[in-house]
C-alpha cells in the first residue's frame, strides 16, 4: 500500500511540474508577443506649431506604426519635414513641450523653424 501512494504522489508532482512549464512557456510568450506589438504600434503626438490651411493642428495624436504615421503625413512631410522631429511619444509629452518653450533647446528651434516655414509656405500661397 505504501509503493501505490508513493507513486500516486510522484505521478502528482509530475502533473503539477508539467502544469507550471505550460503555465511559464505560456507566460513568456504572452510577454513576447506583448512587447513586439507593443514596440511596433507607437502612440505619437505633434507639439509643433499649427500648420496653415488646417494641415496639421497642434497636440494631434497619431497612432499605428511609424511607418504608418509617415505615410499618414506624407503630403505634410514633403513640405514640411520638421514635422517627424516634432511628433513625441505621448508619454514624454510633459518633457518635450517645456523643452518647447525653453530657450535654446533643439525642440524650441524645431518649433520656432516650423512657426517661419509655415508663415513662408502662407504668404507664398496668398
Amino acid at each position: 500500500m505504501a509503493t501505490k501512494a508513493t507513486t500516486s504522489a510522484t505521478a502528482a508532482d509530475s502533473t503539477v511540474e508539467n502544469a507550471q512549464v505550460v503555465e511559464n512557456t505560456t507566460a513568456t510568450e504572452k510577454a513576447t508577443e506583448t512587447a513586439n506589438t507593443t514596440s511596433e504600434t507607437v502612440k505619437l503626438i505633434y507639439i509643433g506649431p499649427n500648420l496653415p490651411k488646417a494641415m496639421l493642428q497642434c497636440n494631434k495624436i497619431f497612432e499605428g506604426t511609424k511607418e504608418e504615421v509617415n505615410k499618414e503625413l506624407a503630403g505634410i512631410l514633403e513640405k514640411f519635414p520638421l514635422v517627424e522631429k516634432m511628433l513625441v511619444p505621448t508619454n514624454e509629452l510633459a518633457e518635450k513641450k517645456d523643452k518647447v518653450r525653453t530657450a535654446g533647446n533643439i525642440y524650441n528651434k524645431y518649433y520656432s523653424d516650423l512657426k517661419a516655414a509655415a508663415l513662408a509656405y502662407l504668404n507664398k500661397e496668398v
